[in-house]
């Protein structure tokens, strides 16, 4: 029995793709999402930095910010949410700042809990006394 020829086909097309936006089309579905929010927020928080100087052992000092860009205040948000300390220190302190304070609390019997403490002082002073206690941060609310 001979081996019989491969069956010939006609390549098969992509499929089209939808054609992307262009600029303007962006820039009017944008307006129109500030049309909506109108003059809503992102909580306010407090913006002044929280300095962890000489009384707690920190020359030079440790300086706690705010996030000041969207990515910064979604992995606050998220790691409040999901009741990580050290992901909520990690966003407010950098990875310096996280590093300095560990090692300082590292010869303390209680150093995981000395972080607790840090996070909810912090979280208390840039988003107001109290929200530590109910759990996340409310930087997803509109206020």
């Amino acid at each position: 029995m001979a081996a019989s020829a491969p069956r010939k086909t006609a390549p098969r097309k992509a499929p089209k793709k939808a054609a992307p936006k262009t600029v303007p089309e962006k820039i009017a579905a944008f307006d129109e999402l500030r049309a909506i929010a109108g003059d809503s927020k992102l909580v306010a928080p407090v913006t002044a930095p929280y300095e962890l100087g000489p009384e707690f052992g920190f020359d030079p000092p440790v300086i706690a910010r705010f996030p000041a860009d969207l990515e910064g205040k979604i992995a606050l948000d998220v790691a409040s949410r999901n009741g990580d300390s050290i992901g909520i220190l990690r966003v407010l302190l950098g990875e310096v700042g996280l590093l300095r304070v560990v090692r300082a609390f590292t010869g303390e019997d209680d150093g995981d809990r000395l972080l607790i403490g840090l996070q909810m002082r912090l979280t208390n002073h840039f988003l107001g006394r109290g929200v530590t206690e109910v759990g996340g941060t409310p930087a997803s609310s509109t206020s």
